[in-house]
């Protein structure tokens, strides 16, 4: 294990001894028009002190609740600091909901003021007559029509050190952060976390991955994942943070700030190797690379490792310094891993779930196992309970990062917690060694290969609105055995419609109808392919689908 200089109780003297873990260097880095503007460690504790003393003053804090939603960036995360470092809870919004549900989680939370991003500023100001308790709305690029400037309340009261700032007493086993997973029914539930639940969080990673000197934030900032790992252990560390704008930047952006490590999800892993391969037959070089593998592999054997030499250009590609990253978010396929590692590059996989704030473990960058999700974190027990024959059982978590429960929603709590274990709807084994494998899901969530989470159910629900559609039922096909990438839906129409029109008309009229459907959906919710059965599904004796009865 790494050792972990912070020893912070809470995110406020976090933000106080980064200038210590920095010295100097920038903390963040963000796109600026054609270049680069940074930010250090003083510059970002005025931005945080000075927005919570403005949050202060209107009264939201202590206490209040403060909404964020936006891409990532430096005042997204100052909005997040202030809130909690001011005594408040943040809540931060998924970017990609429809703005009715951006309206529904906003209300469910009690949010009393929100900070948005420029692109948000049309969402916003559409849902606010729904937004029941919110009293203050903050733009980060401006305000007005009633609307407050993020800049202008930071410059009014930019004060560090700032006596009531300081003396807003802070409990970090307490709500500072509500985020909110999707239900089975639609309908989300918010996962409380505490400033401890994330801070040990963050140490656990930081103990077992050797933190490089810049990282790129390239994940939504909302989601626990990029937030605990990409932002709170990187601060740890005194890593330099790259913010990428878009991920129609993303490679660009690796160009421009050459991090030498990032976070991502498995669909990020397969699109930078198929570049890769791309970028080579277009060079007409394929088979020379096929070739240097091969030597390298050989040489590799012998002890070896000319790496370095023979993939030198596709470093550079990569920004030239790229040399490590964790996957996680979704099953890695095992080849994964092997096939950049033969290109000298560390890929490995970790696993979490938002409610343990979010990462349970983590491969240790010096041993990692391939197919594993690595070693438990310090401060998270995992027991494997009511184990089967071969080993496998349902994994459950316990430690400083698991949550305090699910927000005004006791019976869900009741459903998931028993004596302070979590119970994380994954079934799996631990080795010998310790590792941990994940073999299926309890659950019937989807984990698409970007890290979306999607319940069949709440689609299927969409989908019979079809009339003639009597069964469906939705799933992700594996590909490359792990890798649910895409959305299928089996449909099985009622008899009249079957009987009025052939294979290739029911086909094309189905298709036509679930895509009218689509359009109601976010992206990742909609289905890209349909498949009609001639029969209906098999049942359990309550009437169910049998869902794992169907050949995917």
């Amino acid at each position: 294990m790494y050792a972990v200089k912070d020893k912070s109780k809470n995110f406020r003297e976090l933000l106080f001894n980064l200038p210590q873990y920095y010295e100097g260097k920038d903390v963040f880095r963000e796109v600026d028009g054609e270049g680069i503007a940074p930010t250090s460690a003083e510059q970002f504790k005025d931005m945080v002190v000075g927005l919570a003393s403005a949050l202060a003053d209107l009264g939201v804090l202590p206490d209040g609740k403060v909404a964020v939603i936006g891409e990532t960036s430096v005042k997204w995360i100052a909005a997040y600091f202030a809130a909690v470092t001011g005594g408040g809870v943040i809540v931060p919004v998924d970017k990609e909901l429809p703005d009715d549900e951006i309206a529904e989680v906003i209300n469910d939370s009690g949010a009393v003021a929100v900070v948005y991003a420029k692109s948000y500023s049309g969402v916003i100001r559409g849902i606010q007559d729904n937004l029941k308790a919110v009293r203050h709305y903050i733009g980060m690029a401006g305000g007005g029509d009633g609307h407050l400037a993020f800049d202008e309340l930071v410059d009014k009261c930019r004060a560090p050190g700032d006596a009531a700032y300081m003396a807003t007493n802070l409990d970090e086993n307490a709500l500072s952060s509500l985020l909110y997973t999707s239900g089975t029914t639609g309908k989300s539930k918010g996962v409380m976390l505490t400033q401890w639940n994330i801070l040990q969080d963050a140490r656990g990673l930081v103990k077992l991955v050797k933190y490089r000197p810049t990282t790129m934030s390239v994940l939504p900032i909302h989601h626990s994942y990029e937030f605990a790992a990409g932002i709170m252990a990187a601060l740890m560390a005194g890593t330099t943070i790259c913010i990428n704008d878009s991920l129609r930047n993303f490679m660009p952006n690796l160009q421009r700030f050459s991090p030498h490590m990032m976070y991502i999800v498995p669909a990020f892993a397969e699109m930078i190797y198929a570049r890769i391969w791309q970028g080579a037959k277009a060079a007409g070089s394929e088979q020379q690379l096929k070739a240097a593998i091969v030597k390298s592999n050989a040489l590799l054997e012998q002890g070896e490792d000319r790496r370095a030499a023979f993939f030198s250009g596709i470093k550079e590609q990569l920004g030239g310094n790229l040399e490590f990253m964790i996957s996680g978010g979704a099953p890695l396929p095992k080849h994964v891993p092997a096939a950049f590692r033969e290109l000298g590059i560390t890929l490995i996989e970790g696993y979490g779930i938002t409610e343990c704030a979010p990462v349970v473990s983590v491969n240790p960058d010096q041993q990692p196992k391939d197919g594993s999700i690595g070693l438990p974190i310090f401060c998270c027990d995992v027991k494997i309970k009511d184990k089967n024959v071969e080993g496998n059982g349902e994994i459950w978590a316990k430690g400083d990062n698991v949550m305090l429960g699910y927000y005004k929603n006791p019976a869900a709590t009741a459903e998931v917690m028993e004596d302070g274990w979590f119970n994380t709807g994954d079934i799996g084994y631990m080795d010998e060694d310790g590792y941990l494998f994940i073999t299926g899901r309890e659950k019937n969530l989807i984990v698409l290969s970007n890290g979306k989470n999607v319940y069949p159910e709440e689609i299927e629900g969409y989908l019979m609105r079809v009339p003639y559609i009597k069964e469906v039922m939705v799933y992700a096909p594996l590909e490359d055995g792990l890798s649910e990438v895409r959305l299928m839906a089996e449909v099985f129409v009622d008899e009249q419609k079957r009987a009025e029109m052939d294979a290739a008309a029911l086909q094309s009229e189905l298709e036509a109808d679930i895509a009218e459907v689509n359009k109601t959906l976010p992206t990742y919710k909609q289905v890209r392919d349909v498949r009609v059965r001639d029969r209906e599904f098999e049942k359990t004796t309550k009437k169910t689908i049998k869902r794992f009865t169907v050949t995917r």
